[in-house]
């Protein structure tokens, strides 16, 4: 058992990995591996990451893109979409602007709600730094219809909330996103990425129970770390903890068929996951590639496939009405 001090280290640790993500996210957009304008007004001092971390960041930032944007693309009524952990990400920013786009065009049209969810830590400073920035505020609601609520820390718009909670009370978290606008009926994207990885799993199963319980038409996109057990995995896993980083849920699913199965088990239609080599390899074009490559020279190859080998994408849904789109939302080879 954690004493209560312990408890709230770990919460901290957890939370500054938020702001590592951010970091590596900035000097991915700093260097034009990818399109974001908006994350460098999250982070107070930049860093340039190597080269691994740069291409590490652009794979995982293309794959949940090209997998957001054929959910909101495909037919049916307007979409939710649901960011658990969702620390300073932008993607709903990205959207709003139209950095993110389908080939039928914008893509916002298609969005009836984005929610976020993270610590009430976490959430109070990504509203002041919306608050501060008029590209930001504005983009949300040029009219200023925004609400800031609890202190602080949740804010509210017409397609855009950012709520505090604590996932692992998840009961509370959704009873706050009903009261917020969640429908239950509408479809719905809920995002992890290397989120559920920190939860007990327990946790983690209590949040999938709920989604599979009560939202009728659902997807769900996870992005986090896999294969514990072998040399690579060790060291991995040893490097985390030396900053005390614990990877909670990573010996329950420690394989690509077990992020699979976690979905099967509670009757999902369908799950697919697939270990970033195979992204890399077989899901982006070979001029984008091309592209990246010119940016920076990557030396570490054989420790590029390492690492690549050990973080995934999964993806699942489970839907009433919607079977035939869903099924076509996937990572395709190109």
């Amino acid at each position: 058992m954690y004493s209560i001090n312990q408890e709230d280290c770990q919460d901290d640790i957890v939370r500054g990995t938020n702001d590592d993500a951010t970091i590596s996210r900035q000097s991915a957009a700093a260097l034009q591996y990818l399109q974001d304008p908006f994350v460098k007004l999250f982070v107070k001092r930049p860093i340039r990451r190597s080269p691994i971390i740069n291409r590490g960041t652009f794979i995982r930032n293309y794959a949940l893109d090209s997998l957001v944007c054929q959910f909101l693309a495909s037919p049916g009524p307007k979409k939710q979409i649901v960011s658990l952990g969702a620390g300073f990400d932008t993607r709903y920013f990205n959207l709003k602007s139209g950095n993110l786009k389908a080939n039928n065009g914008d893509l916002i049209d298609n969005l009836s709600c984005y929610f976020e969810i993270d610590f009430g830590q976490t959430t109070t400073k990504k509203a002041m730094t919306i608050k501060r920035h008029a590209n930001l505020h504005k983009l949300i609601d040029p009219e200023g219809n925004i609400k800031i609520e609890k202190g602080g820390m949740d804010l509210k718009s017409k397609d855009y909330c950012l709520l505090s909670g604590d996932l692992r009370d998840w009961s509370a978290v959704s009873q706050r996103l009903i009261e917020s606008g969640l429908d239950l009926g509408a479809p719905t994207l809920f995002i992890s990425e290397c989120v559920f990885i920190y939860l007990d799993p327990e946790d983690s199963d209590n949040i999938l129970r709920w989604i599979t319980d009560n939202i009728i038409n659902a997807m769900f996109v996870l992005y986090e770390q896999i294969k514990p057990d072998d040399a690579f995995g060790k060291m991995m896993i040893k490097n985390l903890k030396s900053r005390n980083i614990d990877l909670k849920g990573i010996y329950q699913f420690p394989e690509l068929e077990d992020q699979k199965k976690r979905f099967i088990d509670y009757g999902w239609q369908d799950a697919t996951a697939v270990d970033i080599n195979t992204v890399h390899d077989k899901c982006i074009s070979k001029e984008e590639l091309a592209r990246i490559a010119k940016i920076e020279i990557l030396d570490e190859l054989e420790e590029w496939r390492m690492l690549s080998a050990h973080y995934c994408i999964a993806w699942a849904y489970k839907t009433k009405d919607f079977i035939q789109p869903f099924s076509n939302i996937k990572l395709s080879e190109q």
